[in-house]
């Protein structure tokens, strides 16, 4: 039995789109904004051999070149500030790098986050115990510490 459908990904899934674009008789400025949405947003696609076929058989002139201009969006200004001042609770697991490099190791990562609110974020995402009262950023940073040590005590009595 004669397989009727071809699985693509990769640069055999973006030439296809371009294809099926280039049918769509789009203006250029607009078929490239949608291949590049179409192959920035589908990373596997299940298609029709015939069809298949018949696309990667086209001329590449008859619509959207392969190495047309890319359209970049810019990014408004308010997404750029808010990315620069977020913070990742998860950017590293405190009690991970305690265990596995030591106190001066997390006290090293710690001291890179300046901001109390950002070291409660940190402690509370990743549940470490914190009294949430405190200010002081290098008190802070020290029952941060001391939270993820009760957790690895917590978990080898828990294991035991």
């Amino acid at each position: 039995m004669a397989r009727t459908t071809k699985q693509l990904s990769g640069g055999g899934k973006d030439k296809f789109l371009r294809g099926i674009v280039a049918e769509a008789g789009l203006a250029d400025v607009a078929a490239a904004r949608m291949v590049d949405a179409l192959t920035s947003s589908i990373t596997e696609i299940r298609v029709r051999r015939d069809v298949w076929e018949d696309i990667s058989k086209a001329e590449p002139s008859k619509g959207v070149q392969e190495d047309g201009p890319t359209i970049v969006v810019p990014t408004p200004p308010a997404v750029v500030e808010a990315a620069a001042t977020s913070f990742d609770p998860f950017a590293f697991s405190a009690v991970a790098l305690l265990s596995k490099k030591g106190k001066a190791a997390l006290a090293a990562e710690l001291d890179k986050i300046g901001a109390a609110a950002h070291l409660h974020k940190l402690a509370a995402a990743q549940h470490l115990a914190v009294d949430p009262s405190l200010q002081d950023v290098a008190a802070l940073r020290a029952a941060v510490i001391a939270g993820a040590e009760r957790r690895i005590a917590e978990r080898r009595a828990a294991a035991s």
